[in-house]
């Protein structure tokens, strides 16, 4: 029967999560650990290990790891907190922490734990990278622990993550994990030999400002004005951000429309009064119930015609969350051919709005082919989406649409709200908030893109994150490195480029702020795709950084960045840091160099290597004052070190931008 098909699948997903709820030590019982807590830990070496959690008042409460014991007593609100000396690189251990009840935590490691945030780029998964098919047999390495942290939007810090635990690295969980953080795991991991547990705190389409401690942005006058626009903002869309809204439809007999000519008849999908959880030809329907953890999906009786079942998704909808129900053709989503139908058509009924999408596999970076998002009614209404009329967004990569490969559909359900803005420091206090103070070393930061309209503005912004993330964590220099935008997109040539701002504002933050590294990434983007495929160069230029500085190994870990400039007559000498390479170009003559008098007008420059100088001139140009380097969306410059590391993008002049006046 289709109802106990849905009811035995929810039942195997409420065990899973009683399951991990045990192993994460969050129980109804005392004392009790945040989630971050949970076996297959990976804890910081040769630093302090901060444990804390939550017991009865006045409860006494015992710690030990190895041979290292400690206790304390719960406070007058139940919190407790206390620390384990330092331990060096091994494993595995159990934590055990007694206070009225005992919680043990299993195959506990001593390693090195590094924080991965950011936007879709950090999250971009291994399965969808260049080198996928090879990478992922291959992700079969214990000794690399990985954490993702739920989405979460919160307008108060939180204590605790939404459901989560530590998993092991194998093959099934590298190919759902950020690329990017793998790969710099990896790297770390076969260099220093030692446990590698990588924290994954990101999220798609934030803005840099929803990471930022609020104090940090207060404190700014150049950041002060986002979080009073937010405050100026209407109750109900704060509301939202801090309760989410309630949702409440109803799907009903699915069926494919065939296309005018066609031989085919009218094919039933799905209309759940056979007892069956099937869709035609031989898939089946599935939820995703962790993506909306306060939604559920159920069979109610009676269906649109008065007997069988409707299928029913219902509860609220929190910000970050995703209500997807989906239907594959085939098992495994295998491709199906259905050009010879026009659309799809099903009912609806309820409270809450919905969008389809098609689903196709050339489609990877979840720009998929979807109508118009549409509003539910109470009543039963029949919906017809026509093949044709549907279309990507725009911000992915422009694929073409592929009747005859089609693995399924999904319908998106979302509450009566529109899309109303998220609040400033709203995933720093419901992403990161519940993390600090677990020991770390570090952080990776790949994020940007949300900001790019904004650049002059990220020249504080990005600081104040990092300071405020320090303070969190009690570390007032940990290591912060940063993913330096890839070539992206369109722009004039020789013109402003907002992407060209928010490198350079990048750059600046790693200039200013102690202990920060950036990995410059110009050359494996891709200008028609706002999330390259290519991640393996990314995170494996974090590790080299990671490698070269914190760990101190003698390597090269950067390409050339920008020193100093003179002018020499009618040209101009670029000076770079160089760190244990010297210049070189990648292939044929060196391009990219644009030069400037005071008239401001920049004209492509001749360029060529001095020693460890650059030389740059034009003819057009009689008296230079300016220079800049790949200052483009999209650049083609070629100077790069030894090792093949790029030259990150510069200017030598401050000359007002596309962005100087943007808050």
């Amino acid at each position: 029967m289709i109802e106990q098909h849905f009811v035995k699948v929810a039942y195997k997903w409420i065990l899973a999560a009683i399951v991990c709820g045990l192993i994460c030590g969050k129980v109804s019982a005392d004392p009790v650990l945040p989630h971050i807590f949970s076996d297959h830990m990976v804890l910081q070496r040769e630093a302090d290990i901060r444990i804390w959690g939550s017991a009865d008042a006045g409860e006494k409460i015992a710690a030990s790891l190895g041979q290292a014991k400690r206790e304390t007593v719960a406070d007058t609100d139940g919190r407790w907190e206390l620390t384990l000396p330092p331990m060096s690189a091994g494993g595995p251990f159990v934590l055990t922490v007694e206070g009225k009840k005992t919680i043990e935590l299993k195959d506990v490691m001593i390693g090195e734990v590094w924080v991965a945030s950011g936007q879709s780029n950090m999250t971009y998964a291994v399965s969808g990278a260049t080198g996928a098919a090879e990478e992922i047999p291959k992700a079969d390495r214990p000794e690399i622990r990985l954490f993702t942290v739920p989405g979460r939007v919160a307008v108060t810090p939180q204590t605790d993550t939404l459901l989560a635990s530590w998993r092991v690295c194998t093959p099934d969980r590298a190919k759902e994990f950020s690329a990017v953080a793998y790969f710099f795991a990896r790297r770390l991991q076969e260099s220093l030999h030692v446990p590698i547990g990588i924290i994954l705190s990101a999220w798609p389409g934030s803005g840099g400002e929803e990471w930022t401690d609020p104090e940090s942005l207060r404190q700014d006058p150049i950041l002060e004005p986002i979080v009073d626009h937010w405050g100026a903002l209407a109750a109900g869309v704060k509301s939202f951000a801090a309760e989410g809204a309630s949702v409440d439809l109803e799907y009903d007999d699915f069926e494919l429309i065939p296309s005018p000519g066609s031989s085919e008849k009218t094919l039933l999908l799905s209309n759940f009064d056979d007892g069956s959880a099937s869709v035609s030809p031989d898939g089946e329907w599935t939820y995703s119930w962790q993506d909306a953890p306060r939604t559920a999906f159920d069979l109610v009786s009676p269906g649109r015609g008065g007997a069988g079942f409707t299928a029913r998704v219902s509860g609220r909808i929190a910000e970050l969350d995703s209500s997807r129900l989906e239907a594959a053709f085939k098992p495994g989503s295998a491709p199906t051919d259905l050009s010879a139908y026009a659309g799809v058509r099903f009912w609806v009924r309820g409270e809450g709005k919905f969008r389809f999408q098609s689903l196709q596999p050339t489609i990877t970076d979840w720009d998929n082919y979807e109508g118009e998002t549409l509003q539910a009614s109470r009543e039963w209404n029949p919906v017809t989406i026509w093949f044709k009329d549907l279309k990507q967004e725009g911000w992915g990569v422009s694929m073409p649409f592929t009747p005859t490969t089609l693995s399924g559909f999904r319908l998106l359900s979302m509450p009566n709200v529109g899309d109303p803005p998220r609040p400033p420091s709203g995933l720093y206090k419901g992403m990161i908030a519940p993390l600090a103070p677990y020991p770390i070393r570090g952080a990776i930061w790949y994020q940007g893109e949300g900001n790019t309209s904004r650049a002059y503005q990220y020249r504080h912004l990005l600081p104040a994150l990092i300071q405020g993330w320090r303070k969190a964590w009690r570390e007032s220099d940990f290591p912060f490195l940063i993913v330096q935008l890839p070539n992206q997109g369109v722009s004039p040539e020789l013109g402003d480029s907002i992407w060209a701002e928010l490198r350079e504002a990048q750059l600046l933050a790693s200039e200013a702020v102690p202990n920060t590294g950036l990995a410059v990434t110009i050359d494996v983007g891709e200008m028609k795709n706002l999330h390259p495929s290519n991640k393996q160069p990314v995170g494996e230029r974090l590790a080299l950084w990671a490698l070269g500085t914190t760990y101190g190994q003698k390597i090269v870990y950067s390409g050339p960045l920008y020193k100093s400039m003179r002018v020499e007559g009618t040209q101009v000498r670029i000076r770079f840091n160089l760190f244990g390479s010297t210049l070189a170009v990648h292939g044929g003559a060196l391009k990219g160099f644009a030069i400037a008098g005071p008239d401001r007008k920049f004209h492509w420059a001749d360029a060529h290597i001095d020693g460890d100088t650059i030389i740059v001139s034009s003819a057009d140009v009689e008296s230079p004052v300016a220079v800049r380097y790949d200052w483009a969306n999209s650049p083609e410059g070629n100077l790069c070190d030894q090792e093949g590391l790029p030259a990150s993008p510069f200017r030598t002049d401050d000359w007002p931008g596309a962005t100087v006046d943007e808050r």
